[in-house]
């Protein structure tokens, strides 16, 4: 009886599998002695992965203090431009305000100084005192606007009330006079009211062939007992070309 043949297997060095992994043992090994040496230089060299992985964490603990710190002076820099901007619009408004008070302050002194030489000159029984009277041309002719403006003369501890009114001598072909009504056309005088000054805009009209030489102011006062101011200006020295 003939003896089996031998497996195809058992004719080569042995199975394929064990060569396989045979040549894979081979192949880490020496994977391994590479990296094994590697890391053998890495430390001849002074060089440790545990101190390098605590030097990374070290490095991003302060990565991450930092960026906690940038936020926070981010913050603070956001902070102080807001102060800071808030003081520029205070100080801006301070400005103005002084600004507008020393102004306020000019005016009320020269008032103060206008009264006082008022007063120094005499004040008439009516209380009252005629400012500067501005006589110009109109845009028509015989037409003239007038600018006039009263003040106080005495203490202004309450308001003054009562009328004003215009008169104008000169020649024309049939009158040597005109009244208020015929200057401005206005059957009433004008009122006045106040307790420090008042300014006055009235346009008068002259009839044609009228010559105008002076014009009159009559201020009267609504107390019955105080006699009327009246002054007189020559028509050329109010007037204006």
């Amino acid at each position: 009886m003939n003896s089996p043949e031998p497996l195809p297997e058992a004719a080569g060095r042995g199975p394929l599998w064990r060569r396989r992994a045979a040549r894979a043992g081979l192949a880490l090994g020496a994977l391994l002695v590479l990296y094994a040496s590697f890391e053998m230089g890495r430390y001849t060299a002074g060089y440790s992965v545990l101190a390098a992985i605590h030097e990374h964490e070290v490095l991003r603990g302060d990565i991450a203090a930092l960026k906690r710190t940038n936020r926070a002076l981010q913050a603070r820099a956001v902070e102080l431009q807001t102060i800071n901007a808030g003081h520029a619009h205070a100080e801006q408004v301070v400005t103005r305000s002084i600004a507008q008070l020393q102004a306020q302050i000019a005016r009320q002194s020269e008032k103060l100084a206008f009264y006082r030489g008022v007063v120094a000159q005499g004040a008439p029984p009516i209380g009252l005192r005629v400012g500067e009277v501005l006589l110009s041309p109109g845009k028509r002719p015989l037409h003239f606007h007038v600018d006039i403006s009263l003040l106080r003369t005495d203490r202004p501890d309450g308001e003054v009330n009562g009328t004003l009114s215009f008169s104008a001598d000169g020649q024309g072909p049939g009158e040597t006079s005109l009244t208020n009504q015929v200057l401005t056309g206005k059957s009433a005088d004008l009122r006045y009211r106040f307790r420090y000054y008042q300014e006055f805009k009235e346009e008068l009209v002259v009839p044609p062939g009228f010559r105008p030489t002076h014009l009159t102011v009559t201020v009267r006062s609504s107390r019955p007992n105080i006699a009327p101011l009246i002054q007189s200006y020559p028509w050329s020295a109010v007037s204006v070309p």
